[in-house]
């Protein structure tokens, strides 16, 4: 017989969306003066809003 197990069973449960933000930073570079964008995928823990990691992250 066969199996009735689909793609979506085998990966597993789904991870939540809103739990991983991307922040982008952008600095000035020294030699030539142009903007350098460095991006970053950031996890937000339970119970955190998107905008407190971020001024947390902003802080450091």
């Amino acid at each position: 017989m066969a199996k009735k197990q689909s793609f979506g069973d085998k990966t597993g449960a789904k991870k939540n969306v809103k739990d991983m933000i991307k922040v982008v930073r952008a600095t000035a570079s020294s030699v030539t003066g142009s903007l350098r964008f460095s991006s970053e995928m950031v996890r937000v823990p339970d119970g955190k809003s998107a905008d407190n990691v971020v001024k947390e992250l902003i802080s450091k």
